[in-house]
Parts: structure tokens; C-alpha cells; sequence
């Protein structure tokens, strides 16, 4: 995983000026790649039958996993759910018509709060739009404290096994009950040429602190030891130290930084807000693990339906949507406050009661794949593939999948970007360090629709072609091996001995 906290985009444009595609051809190869442990599970049309290998070898499933995440929530939640923030006050404080009594000060007296739910998609103009309904109520002043209600889940706001030095980056952002712009926030570090110390450049507004002690090199000397490094403190505090490499007209280098306190986010972007509304607070703006019930809601936001969070989660293969899904379900399920552990055993009950799908002991840390604890067979991921595939027309999952050579996360996989295979295999990928897999279903050539799974764990080469997949001047070598398999597929054979 990328410690540079910048964009694929922005690596290739500074670091290499040219790169080579990553959806250059790349032939099919029947060898694997040296080392590299394998796991296939198919299905051929009209056939029961599963073909493959190592197909009970249990294997880090990564951000395939979010398949198991997408089946869960469509067949407890519906397509149609969605997640809802409220903006609350005490019935008390509530007249005719739903509106708010406000004294000739403006004041309100009476607490205010919001109850968030996770919301993946809230954005702070979002929530800023939820707190202006006060002022329109012609609220100048609160008597009272503004809490933050977060009792939606308990326990921590990211997973067993997250790597610490991903935390920083914004996928791996805490699944918490507030959420605002993704839970990830967006920076800068500016230089001045080669040997000088960059200074970091925050938006307006944005409630962190970044101390920066960073120096510019040339671009060849990025890399190595010399790369960008974060350290993230409570309060939402950021060390960076490191380099950065310098660019063209010296523009500021790219920073997308993960939030590590979403409440202190949220209490710091409430008070932002509220100071520009004018509307004091005599209280406290705080949090609050405990519900509170005889409250009106004065305003609410959706977000949009489930079907559209699964999409996008399955499309930018998101971490953030994965889990926060997956911790609304646990909460649905168990009206409990949702944890990692809660969502696990909801997603395993629904699953066993719904589809009789029986995930035994396959171990499940989180909904996003995102912690190398997962573990899954490729028998096991094509069951839940093959549910899917016989219940799409009640379910409508497969259509929200990426499709090769053109969307999402498949549209420039080197291994399915050419024919026959462009556009014939809809899919979810998943990866993490030394991690390539890919689980979906292959559009044959006779046009039939089957599930296929293919895990690719232990992934490793020599120093200089890492260095040359890692900074895209070649794609990875296990992609050959994986082309061979999905034309097999497409073609309808049964692989033998070569297999």
C-alpha cells in the first residue's frame, strides 16, 4: 500500500513524467508467477460441477471480502434503505406546526441534538445545511449543550490488523458514527526547490494541524529511504517528516490525510459551523454514547439508497462505505450499537438464514477486507457468487459490479483489458501488500453469465520489478497467469494437468 499519501494520478505526472498504461497488453501465460499461491473456483455454464484448485486453502480474501458485505445488506436492509441524520430538541421546546420557541433573544432553551448514523456520504455542506434550520427558526443562542450523539456504534473506529502505517492514508479512515467528507481531509506542501523545507498548506476551515519537517529533492532521488512519511496524533494532529519531490513550477505537492479522532472532527467542524451561523452555544458541543429518547426531530438528511452505497462501494472498491454498510446492518440487526464483532456475527446470521449460506470458518475481521486477518476460501467466496448469480433479479448486484476496460476498478486492469475479455468480466478486485484477487463472473463466449473466484496471495518479484510495478512504468507479472485463467473461463474449458 501506498505510504506517499498521494494519488496514483499525481505519482505518475511527478515522479516518472511517462509511464507506461497499466491496460497495456499483457499476454496470457499458463505459468503462475514463481512463489505466488494460487487459489481458482469456477463454474462452466450447465454445469454443477466446481472446477479450479487449492479451492479449500484458506486465503487473504482483501477487498473481494465486500462481496460478502454487498449480499448481507441487500438481503436485510433492501435496496431502498437509507441512513438518516436528525437534528432534535426536547418536546418541550417544540409549539404549533413544529415550530421552535424561540424567546424575543433568539435563544432556545433547550439542548440540541444531532444523532448520526454513519453516514458515508455526509459532507460537511451537508451538515452545515442540517444546522442552519436552527437559524431559520431564528435561533441566535442555545441554552443548553449541542450533542453529538454517536451511540449508532461502540467499540473502535477501525479494524484488528489495519496496518499502522496506512493509517494515515485516507482508505483506511474510521468507520465512526460521524462521518463528514469521507472522514478525510485534504493538504498541501509547498516548496521552494531542491534542499528546501516544505511548509504545509491547510484549506480554511479545515480543523487540523499539520507539523511538517520535510525536505525537496530532485524527483530521481525520490524514493527509498527518502520518501513522504505521516505520523497521526490524537486531536487530529499530523507529523510529517521525509521528502517530497520537487515539481514542475514548483506547484504544491498533494497531501489526502485520514482523520484519527472522527468525534474531535465532528465537535471542531460543529463549532466552524455554528460560528458562522452566529448561533452561540451557553453549553457544551460535545459527544454523547447514550440515546436519548422523548425528542423531536426538527430536520433530517438522507442519504441515498442502499443500492446506490453498495455501487459505489463496489465501483471505488471503498473501505469507508464497506464498513459503515456493514456496522448499519449489525445495528439493524441486533439494536445494539454496532461493532466490527457485531457486524461479523449479523453478516454470518443473515447470510445462514436468508441465502443458507453457512460461511463456517472462514475468519472475519471487517466488512471492507481491508485487515490481513481475513481469511476465506475460493469455494466458500464462489458460494456466495453463485447465490448472487442465481438471485440477481431480486438482488440487481451484479450490474453494480466494475466491468473490464470499463469502470471502476477493472477499467484498466492489464489482465482483462483486451479481448476477448474487455467488457466480459464484471467483477470486484481486491489487494493489499503481496494481494491480487479477483472474484465475480466471466460473460462466456456463448453468452452465459458464471461466477468464477481467483486468489493470488504471496505475490512477490525481484527489487527491480517492484520498483517498476510500484511506480507503473510495467504492470504485474501475475497478470499473465490471470489472463489465462479468465479466457479459459471465457472459453468454457476445463482446465487440466497445465491448470
Amino acid at each position: 500500500m501506498l505510504r506517499q499519501l498521494v494519488t496514483t494520478c499525481c505519482l505518475a505526472l511527478l515522479l516518472l513524467g511517462t509511464t507506461l498504461s497499466s491496460a497495456s497488453a499483457v499476454p496470457a501465460s499458463k505459468e503462475p508467477l514463481e512463489g505466488a499461491q494460487v487459489g481458482v473456483a469456477y463454474k462452466l455454464p450447465q454445469h454443477q460441477r466446481v472446477y479450479g484448485k487449492n479451492q479449500d486453502l484458506y486465503f487473504h480474501p482483501a477487498s473481494t471480502q465486500k462481496m460478502v458485505t454487498a449480499l448481507a445488506a441487500m438481503l436485510f436492509l433492501g435496496p431502498d434503505y437509507q441512513l438518516t441524520t436528525k437534528l432534535q430538541v426536547n418536546k418541550s421546546a417544540v409549539g404549533a406546526n413544529n415550530k421552535l420557541k424561540v424567546d424575543q433573544n433568539g435563544t432556545l432553551h433547550s439542548d440540541v441534538r444531532v444523532s448520526f448514523t454513519g453516514d458515508p456520504t455526509m459532507r460537511v455542506d451537508h451538515y452545515r445545511n442540517l444546522l442552519s434550520v436552527l437559524a431559520k427558526h431564528g435561533v441566535k443562542r442555545i441554552d443548553g449543550d449541542l450533542i453529538l450523539d454517536v451511540s449508532r456504534f461502540g467499540g473502535p473506529s477501525r479494524a484488528n490488523g489495519w496496518s499502522w502505517d496506512d493509517l494515515p492514508a485516507c482508505f483506511t479512515a474510521p468507520s465512526a458514527p460521524i462521518i463528514l467528507n469521507r472522514n478525510c481531509t485534504f493538504a498541501q506542501l509547498q516548496g521552494n526547490g531542491v534542499g528546501s523545507q516544505a511548509r504545509a498548506l491547510i484549506p480554511q476551515g479545515v480543523p487540523i494541524d499539520i507539523d511538517a519537517d520535510v525536505t525537496v529533492v530532485a524527483a530521481d532521488d525520490y524514493g527509498g529511504d527518502c520518501i513522504l512519511e505521516a505520523n497521526l496524533y490524537i486531536d487530529n494532529k499530523y507529523h510529517l517528516t521525509g521528502c517530497i519531490p520537487t515539481t514542475q513550477k514548483n506547484q504544491p505537492w498533494p497531501l489526502s490525510l485520514a482523520i484519527a479522532d472522527a468525534e474531535r472532527w465532528g465537535v471542531d467542524w460543529t463549532q466552524n459551523i455554528m460560528r458562522g451561523l452566529k448561533i452561540k452555544v451557553s453549553g457544551a458541543i460535545t459527544t454523547s454514547h447514550t440515546p436519548q429518547g422523548d425528542l423531536v426531530t426538527i430536520a433530517q438528511r438522507k442519504s441515498p439508497k442502499l443500492v446506490s452505497l453498495v455501487e459505489y462501494m463496489l465501483q471505488k472498491s471503498n473501505n469507508l462505505y464497506a464498513d459503515a454498510i456493514a456496522k448499519n446492518v449489525a445495528a439493524e440487526y441486533f439494536d445494539l450499537p454496532a461493532t466490527y464483532y457485531r457486524a461479523n456475527r449479523a453478516m454470518r446470521s443473515i447470510l445462514k438464514q436468508h441465502a443458507n449460506i453457512d460461511l463456517g470458518s472462514a475468519y472475519i475481521v471487517d466488512a471492507s477486507g481491508l485487515s490481513p486477518h481475513n481469511l476465506m476460501t475460493p469455494s466458500k467466496m464462489l458460494e456466495i457468487l453463485d447465490y448472487i448469480n442465481q438471485h440477481n433479479d431480486e438482488l440487481g448486484i451484479v450490474e453494480l459490479l466494475p466491468v473490464s476496460g470499463k469502470s471502476g476498478t477493472l477499467h484498466w486492469r492489464a489482465s482483462t483489458f483486451n479481448q476477448p475479455l474487455k467488457e466480459h468480466v464484471l467483477a470486484k478486485t481486491g489487494t493489499l501488500q503481496n494481494v491480487s484477487n479477483l472474484a465475480g463472473f466471466v460473460i462466456t463466449q456463448s453468452g452465459a453469465r458464471v461466477p468464477f473466484v481467483m486468489f493470488t496471495n504471496s505475490i512477490t518479484y525481484s527489487e527491480s520489478t517492484r520498483d517498476r510495478v510500484k511506480y507503473r512504468r510495467m504492470p504485474s507479472p501475475h497478470y499473465a497467469y490471470e489472463r489465462y485463467v479468465l479466457e479459459n473461463i471465457y472459453h468454457e474449458r476445463v482446465m487440466g494437468r497445465d491448470f
